[in-house]
């Protein structure tokens, strides 16, 4: 009660409602950031064959440790909404700083949005002193492993991935931590990017 989500059109946002959906934990409202661009944003790569992968990566990957990797990576996001009978709506911009979004939120009554947006995107100040709060997932082990690019990193460094739970400051990667976790590196590692940092997400 009180949750919603922004979420934009990612493998990361339906691996998120799958597992919300799944254990009945259902965001009151999802605001959706749609691409208006022809080309990908961060975050975002469907391609031939994808929606039964994460199927068979669960698999492959029995252990407890990478229990949400079965979602379907390329299933359509309002379907997935209207299917659990979530209530959404369309933003008018994919730029979560845009002043129309931010209003938007601003008149929301949820107090915590789960925040799930394209890659790289930055929260700036003015969203952030609206009174709400964004809970987000970080893909690696705070505060050891900051940036995009921190699961690489610590595959490098350590073998193992990383997820942990903030809410989001001005400072990037630097919220307080409300959870974190290391799981095992996956053996296909070219599935990193959509399937494995998703689910460990």
């Amino acid at each position: 009660e009180g949750v919603g989500m922004i979420a934009c059109d990612t493998s990361r946002t339906r691996a998120y409602l799958n597992a919300m959906i799944r254990h009945q934990m259902h965001p009151m409202y999802v605001l959706i950031l749609e691409n208006s661009e022809t080309k990908s944003l961060p975050g975002q790569g469907h391609r031939v064959g994808w929606s039964t992968l994460g199927h068979q990566l669960n698999r492959d990957h029995n252990d407890h440790c990478w229990s949400e990797l079965d979602f379907a990576i390329d299933a359509p996001l309002r379907n997935m909404l209207e299917l659990a009978d979530i209530p959404y709506s369309i933003g008018p911009s994919e730029d979560i700083n845009d002043p129309s979004l931010v209003a938007m939120i601003s008149n929301r009554p949820e107090t915590v949005f789960i925040y799930s947006g394209f890659g790289g995107a930055l929260l700036h100040k003015k969203i952030l002193s609206i009174g709400k709060r964004f809970l987000h997932v970080h893909g690696g082990h705070l505060p050891n492993y900051k940036g995009s690019t921190a699961n690489y990193f610590s595959l490098i460094t350590e073998g193992k991935m990383g997820a942990s739970a903030i809410f989001l400051s001005e400072e990037i990667d630097s919220g307080p931590i409300l959870l974190r976790r290391e799981f095992p590196a996956p053996e296909k590692r070219e599935h990193i990017d959509h399937i494995f940092d998703s689910a460990a997400r």
